[in-house]
């Protein structure tokens, strides 16, 4: 790819970041925040893949599949075995293509992952704190990931995941310290 082509992928993925910081501002379970969720994890999801970023594309995808998960009325426990078995599958494949010997941090991400797919899941209406903490904390450990990416192993669209995770994990943050704390 020529520097052109990676600057608007970053510009891409900087909209879609930005997009996904305003849906958690919004009113939990909205419509509207579902949308934006989708259309964010979708668009990260493809920027991983033409970066070839297998660790975010994986994390992207069980994403996208659980702000899926978000529009079908399914029970909680459907939600959570689906998100369980993508989340698995996400990790076998990045096993099974060694990724570990290309990056020893993976397991960052993986959990990260993990965490992000359980929120995306929940049901922000019915569970509020655990929806939060989920994507507070798992955006926590995804910018901790990024941060590794981008200044271990100099990987710049990292950035993107970084910035993104930092201000996604801020106002779930400080909605669980709020039910918490008054």
């Amino acid at each position: 790819m020529t520097l052109n082509k990676q600057n608007i992928i970053l510009f891409i993925g900087i909209i879609a970041m930005v997009g996904l910081v305003v849906g958690t501002f919004l009113e939990g379970g909205s419509l509207i925040q579902k949308v934006i969720f989708l259309i964010g994890a979708v668009i990260l999801t493809s920027i991983a893949y033409a970066n070839k970023q297998k660790m975010f594309m994986t994390i992207e995808l069980v994403v996208s599949l659980s702000t899926l998960l978000a529009f079908w009325d399914v029970t909680m426990l459907a939600k959570y075995l689906i998100f369980i078995g993508a989340s698995i599958l996400g990790v076998g494949y990045l096993i099974k293509i060694k990724h570990y010997k290309k990056d020893k941090w993976w397991p960052i991400g993986a959990l990260g992952l993990l965490l992000l797919a359980a929120g995306f899941a929940t049901s922000a209406v019915n569970h509020p704190i655990l929806f939060n903490a989920f994507l507070g904390f798992g955006g926590i450990i995804v910018a901790i990931y990024s941060a590794i990416e981008l200044f271990l192993f100099k990987t710049r669209i990292a950035s993107i995941w970084l910035i993104l995770n930092m201000f996604f994990a801020l106002n779930p943050m400080l909605i669980i310290f709020h039910k918490l704390f008054s």
